[in-house]
């Protein structure tokens, strides 16, 4: 479990990473298990990729930073209790 990306959950910061090559700026909804048991990141992403909310292999971010911007309310399309993740370590 990444205690950092569980401390944005419940804080509501907004992170930088890079990823598959990219920076991306990322609101993080939703941190677990996923079926496979890849440990994963769910986030609303504001610039960085094509999808809105795509889920995030965490062995493969880096540089993660987390900033001092907050957010007010999950993506339009975030649903609890992701079903993509058989473990859910935080969510919004």
């Amino acid at each position: 479990m990444n205690r950092t990306l569980t401390d944005a959950i419940r804080e509501r910061r907004r992170l930088c990473f890079d990823y598959d090559g990219k920076a991306r700026l990322v609101e993080p909804q939703c941190h677990g298990i996923g079926t496979k048991g890849t440990e994963l990141l769910r986030g609303h992403q504001l610039r960085g990729g094509s999808q809105r909310e795509p889920l995030f292999d965490v062995a493969k971010i880096a540089n993660l930073v987390v900033l001092d911007e907050t957010f007010a309310r999950p993506g339009p399309n975030y649903r609890r209790d992701d079903s993509a993740m058989t473990t859910i370590f935080a969510q919004l």
